[in-house]
């Protein structure tokens, strides 16, 4: 049973990746605007990234990087369509974790981050899922 908790935390984790820009639009939507005026949108996307993800303190710096660098990228290979089917998900209150190609990006991913920062997500969203729990 713990190892199902686990893998379905993950795939919720990894699977929420896919939907940083989404998300991201929401709340940080000037600084993602000036991103993509950048010469380097990419680049410039990851450091948004960083400084929204930094802001928890959670992850040490170089942490903060991978971890951007690695969902950014991610991110970037997604289609129109692959994000359309992600969003329709959500809307049906259904979790993108079902879907093949989230499947294939949550192992991309988890290769990206490599075991170590893989596993401190893991024990992060886990107490983000506890303290969610604690407070209903």
């Amino acid at each position: 049973m713990k190892n199902l908790k686990s893998n379905i935390i993950l795939s919720t984790l990894f699977s929420a990746v896919a939907l940083m820009t989404t998300a991201t639009h929401a709340a940080e939507s000037n600084k993602l605007q000036e991103a993509y005026k950048s010469t380097n949108v990419k680049s410039a996307l990851i450091n948004v990234c960083k400084d929204e993800t930094g802001k928890s303190k959670k992850l040490s710096a170089a942490e903060v990087s991978k971890y951007c660098t690695c969902a950014v990228e991610a991110d970037g290979k997604l289609t129109n369509s692959q994000k359309w089917e992600i969003q329709s998900s959500v809307n049906q209150k259904k979790s993108p974790a079902t879907l093949a190609f989230v499947q294939k990006q949550n192992k991309d991913l988890q290769a990206c981050f490599g075991p170590q920062l893989t596993g401190k997500l893991k024990t992060l969203t886990e107490d983000a899922m506890k303290a969610a729990q604690a407070k209903k």
